[in-house]
């Protein structure tokens, strides 16, 4: 079966859908200034695709990202999620040796374990229990600054 301009204008992936609607104003022998303006694109996007849709047709606008293989299955990321939620505070590091201990795996990128938090139901900016750069005298300090600009504030 043949992809028409029609189902990509009603797919959910922008990009697609602004290359179909450019395309298909093209076709309908709109001026690619028009066009331009009204998608708010360059005049080379609606010739660029264009072209991809002579010579390859619909299915050419398309994107074409089919992303990595998965490193850990469906089931090994409920059961790390299913342990995160065991303990408050999780470190991206505690996580890390966590995967590499059970499964042997490491990620490149930092993005996956955040992910593998938010998953969980945790934000990696809840990791930590403390803030380890807080320095407690200058908080106090602080704390009384504003306590006493407050009073002078109030008295006026």
């Amino acid at each position: 079966m043949m992809l028409k301009l029609e189902e990509i204008i009603d797919a959910a992936e922008g990009r697609e859908i602004k290359r179909a609607i450019a395309v298909k104003m093209v076709l309908l022998g709109f001026k690619t200034k028009d066009i331009c303006d009204l998608l708010e694109v360059s005049d080379a996007f609606v010739s660029k695709w264009k072209i991809i849709y002579e010579n390859e047709g619909a299915g050419g606008l398309r994107l074409h990202y089919k992303g990595g293989p998965k490193f850990l299955t469906d089931a090994q990321r409920r059961e790390i999620c299913f342990h995160l939620r065991d303990k408050p505070h999780y470190s991206i590091e505690e996580l890390r040796d966590l995967i590499e201990r059970r499964y042997g795996i490491v990620y490149q990128s930092k993005q996956s374990y955040y992910d593998l938090l938010k998953e969980a139901g945790l934000s990696w900016h809840r990791a930590q229990a403390i803030n380890p750069k807080k320095k407690e005298d200058l908080v106090l300090l602080k704390q009384e600054e504003i306590k006493k600009n407050w009073r002078s504030i109030r008295l006026r």
